[in-house]
């Protein structure tokens, strides 16, 4: 879908006329030859136009996205989505048939090497990965002075936990949460993902601990710190998943195992089974 083309369904949504769409930010004269292709509009009128009527603008992009993607994005999006339903659904032959195309395929190295740590995980092959490989890793979230909101990188280091020396990953968690924690202006969709930062570590922390200790003894800061933004999301239908992760390994790192159990048995009952079956306990 084209700009134009989003933007005249919006407007029919709205039920406004063009000149209401318009809004007096462009000409109706421009605003219909927007809609029908023939003219281009400029980032900070389309973004003025959107903000008029309350249009939600990750809800427009994502209308727009496929036809001004470039091509190598659009192909990692799709196997990626092809991948991910694999790994949800434990899916071993179709995860490593998508992982030989996405090997082959023009998409971002980061990419590769995610879908790699995931397909060791799903075959429990993590320790077939050789040092040079982890070395990659380490490698690339060290050259990425703002890894943080470098989204491929950020994904990469929410992968990787299970391969990585348990001190590099406390230290990059206790410099996310400086860095995060002084950041203003986060977009919804960067909040998600420093969610699922927070959910991969908590879960990593917790099946190491267990691991290595076989109890849990004193909670360290950046267990603390995962809980607390996780906690500190806005209580919407968006962030009500990670909302409840928080208590659920409140609960786990409390000793709380009865109340750990009773949040994963309720969201289960709701059908919340892609999210919760690979919780620890």
């Amino acid at each position: 879908m084209t700009i134009g083309e989003a933007l005249k369904e919006m407007q029919k949504e709205l039920g406004l006329t063009g000149k209401e769409m318009a809004a007096g930010i462009i000409t109706t004269g421009t605003y219909s030859r927007v809609i029908h292709g023939t003219r281009r509009i400029s980032s900070d009128l389309l973004i003025k136009l959107l903000l008029k009527h309350n249009i939600d603008l990750s809800y427009f992009f994502d209308k727009v996205s496929d036809t001004y993607m470039p091509p190598s994005n659009r192909l990692e999006q799709k196997l990626s989505s092809q991948f991910g339903l694999a790994f949800n659904n434990h899916d071993i032959v179709a995860a490593v048939t998508t992982f030989e195309q996405i090997k082959k395929a023009n998409v971002s190295i980061h990419f590769k090497k995610r879908v790699q740590i995931a397909v060791a995980f799903l075959t429990k092959t993590t320790d077939d990965l050789d040092n040079k490989f982890k070395k990659s890793i380490i490698d690339d979230l060290n050259k990425e002075s703002n890894w943080i909101f470098n989204i491929q990188a950020l994904l990469l280091f929410a992968t990787s936990f299970e391969i990585l020396p348990i001190e590099f990953v406390e230290k990059k968690m206790v410099f996310f949460f400086n860095k995060i924690s002084r950041s203003k202006n986060i977009s919804e969709i960067m909040k998600e993902r420093f969610a699922i930062v927070c959910v991969n570590y908590l879960h990593w922390k917790y099946s190491q601990t267990i691991r290595l200790n076989g109890k849990i003894g004193i909670i360290g800061a950046n267990v603390v710190n995962a809980i607390n933004y996780l906690q500190s999301l806005e209580s919407n239908t968006h962030f009500i998943i990670y909302i409840i992760s928080a208590k659920y390994y409140s609960a786990l790192f409390s000793g709380n195992l009865t109340r750990a159990k009773q949040i994963k048995e309720n969201l289960l009952d709701m059908g919340c089974t892609l999210v919760v079956k690979n919780w620890p306990l």
